[in-house]
């Protein structure tokens, strides 16, 4: 039986990134799990020396 395409497939680095708005580096979406308050999806910066994070939904 033949495959069936997934239809067009975007690039993985271009997909849910945007600016950090303190650093200007790139922010992506994360989820934590667990417990807590901190619990769900955030934009957080991908720099070692920024601590940006911010509730998605």
């Amino acid at each position: 039986m033949a495959e069936r395409g997934r239809g067009a497939r975007k690039d993985k680095d271009s997909q849910h990134k945007r600016p950090c708005p303190v650093c200007k580096e790139s922010a992506r979406v994360v989820q934590y799990a667990g417990f807590g308050s901190k619990k769900g999806f955030y934009w957080a910066c991908e720099s070692k020396s920024c601590d940006y994070t911010v509730r998605t939904r």
